[in-house]
């Protein structure tokens, strides 16, 4: 868990403190080797392989993680998330429309995966409709996504607020907004088509 707050507060800079992803996977590295068959524990260790950018060995672990309990609905939504964000667009999306549909307290952050998904298909209009069910407000990505999608649909005055509340959030956005960007999203087409999507409403990053 300790490796989790590590590495989410690298990826979201949730708090002024140096969180290095490299002790992120030192942590999770003991976790596994303290309980190896835990999911959760794998998950985790999935999730601090996206942040450090090793894709293959990630899918691994969420492959593992899986194997130890399919059914788990809380784990089948964090599992699709992950998958999701490491490349796998068939099972990855379907895991979180199993786990939405059969939990009804599922964590919405899954939709950010879903989001990502549309935005790699094209499928913007859809995207805008998982914009609105993040429901993050206190996390810049949620009126991240609101920009780029409202660029993409050329909704442009929408995009333009949703800009204001990004700066608020970070106001050094157009300097590090690639990298904050790429720390979540790893396909260079997802990740162009959403520095377009900002480009259109103002927002333009280095």
């Amino acid at each position: 868990m300790l490796a989790r707050l590590y590495v989410t507060n690298y990826g979201l800079e949730l708090f002024d403190v140096d969180t290095p992803p490299d002790e992120a996977v030192a942590f999770a590295e003991k976790g596994v080797r303290l309980d190896p068959a835990n999911q959760r524990v794998r998950g985790i260790m999935s999730y601090v392989l996206l942040l450090k950018n090793d894709l293959p060995f990630g899918l691994e672990e969420a492959e593992r993680a899986f194997s130890l309990n399919p059914n788990s609905l809380i784990m089948m939504a964090d599992l699709g998330y992950l998958l999701t964000l490491l490349g796998d667009w068939e099972r990855g999306p379907a895991l979180i429309q199993k786990a939405i549909k059969n939990n009804p307290y599922y964590n919405v952050i899954v939709h950010y995966a879903l989001w990502v998904d549309c935005i790699r298909r094209g499928d913007d209009e859809k995207a805008c409709a998982e914009t609105l069910h993040f429901r993050t407000p206190l996390l810049f990505w949620d009126p991240l996504m609101k920009a780029a999608t409202m660029g993409l649909l050329e909704r442009i005055d929408e995009g333009k607020q949703a800009v204001e509340d990004l700066l608020k959030l970070k106001p050094d956005f157009t300097n590090r907004g690639r990298a904050l960007i790429k720390h979540y999203i790893k396909f260079d087409n997802v990740l162009e088509r959403t520095i377009e999507g900002l480009s259109k409403v103002g927002l333009i990053i280095e």
